[in-house]
């Protein structure tokens, strides 16, 4: 069987309710398949509490590391020439735990789950002896992408985002074997950091197994009610909400107050809890979300910032909800022949969403968008 190093920037669990650590944990799986592993994880303190499977599952071969903004703050003024989003993650007590099982392993396989888990990777190699270890990163967003949407109207984050381009082509460059999420991942590192084809592995995302459970009957279906989908706490997930409840949803609600918005997420904010209302439904983390995807007549996914393939539109899209999206929240889902209408004015998303049902299932029969 392989040795195989797993070191990841987010505890890899199910039990925390975010995407990224769900598609972690299945590729920590996969590789326990083959494997024997030992695992370092460099998380803040709320996602490795929660991940009981994680602990379960591979207790006497896990190594956890929790982040306190202290150290966080310490690590990006001591490695300031790294850029903040990896830097955070590089952190002292990893690399004496790094250092160790160096020493006391040969790995086959390096795996680093995340881009900034990879900060650790030109460390890695000045310390392995063996030109045959396979160096793998697992990419869940181009975080210069990401970046770069951020900072549209703010020139300091500018410089920042000049150097996450310079440190990703370096790192990428240097990894074996690189996993994304998407063709459209893919393309973006081809075209924009010159690596080669056949060095990226295309691994689409496992959805929720919720979503093959849902049933929607038009019995079932709540006229007029829209569904959002997604961890509240993340600052994309809440700035999505927000604009589109300011610049759609209370427009449509002068049009018909009987549209009914449900916001179904985990960790909902301040600023998300204050648009409760008896037509906007906040329900904070929802064990089982199938009722919901049975009901909400039309699925949104209004999202502005952010990188790599959203989830939720997949999730939606495979329950059988009709979906309409900003550019931002189709990226990567392809051409599945599913209802997936794309538009980044609201003002039209008005229109398209107080249209009758049929129409806006015309609309998108004859959209025939790929992305």
């Amino acid at each position: 069987m392989s040795k195989i190093l797993f070191i990841s920037a987010h505890a890899p669990t199910n039990e925390y309710p975010q995407a990224g650590q769900k598609i972690a944990f299945r590729n920590l799986e996969e590789y326990a398949k083959h494997g024997i592993l030992d695992i370092v994880v460099i998380a803040n303190q709320a996602e490795i509490i929660a991940a009981k499977d994680l602990r379960e599952k591979f207790s006497d071969r896990i190594y956890t590391h929790p982040l306190f903004k202290l150290n966080k703050i310490s690590a990006c003024l001591t490695y300031f020439h790294i850029p903040f989003k990896f830097s955070t993650r590089r952190q002292i007590a990893v690399i004496k735990k790094l250092q160790e099982l160096l020493k006391q392993n040969t790995y086959d396989i390096i795996h680093f789950e995340y881009s900034h888990a990879a900060v650790y990777l030109n460390f890695i190699k000045q310390q392995i002896n063996s030109k045959h270890t396979k160096t793998v990163i697992s990419i869940h967003d181009v975080v210069f992408q990401s970046y770069l949407r951020k900072a549209e109207s703010n020139f300091i984050l500018g410089i920042e985002v000049a150097r996450i381009f310079h440190y990703e082509k370096n790192l990428y460059s240097t990894a074996t074997q690189l996993w994304v999420l998407s063709q459209k991942d893919r393309d973006i590192l081809t075209s924009l950091f010159s690596i080669p084809q056949e060095k990226i592995l295309v691994k689409p995302p496992q959805l929720s197994k919720f979503i093959y459970q849902v049933k929607r009957h038009p019995e079932k279906i709540e006229k007029k009610s829209l569904l959002f989908w997604g961890a509240m706490n993340r600052p994309e997930n809440e700035q999505a909400i927000l604009t589109f409840v300011e610049n759609c949803f209370s427009k449509l609600r002068q049009k018909d107050p009987e549209f009914k918005l449900y916001i179904v997420g985990s960790s909902p904010t301040n600023r998300v809890l204050t648009l409760k209302s008896d037509n906007i439904i906040v329900t904070g983390f929802v064990e089982d979300p199938t009722a919901f995807f049975e009901k909400a007549e039309i699925g949104i996914v209004p999202l502005l910032k952010g990188a790599g393939i959203k989830l939720k539109t997949l999730e939606m899209l495979e329950a059988g909800l009709p979906v309409i999206s900003t550019t931002v929240g189709a990226e990567g889902v392809g051409f599945t022949g599913n209802k997936l209408l794309v538009n980044d004015n609201f003002d039209e998303w008005v229109n398209l969403i107080s249209c009758p049902l049929q129409v806006i299932l015309l609309l998108l029969f004859h959209a025939n968008i790929n992305y």
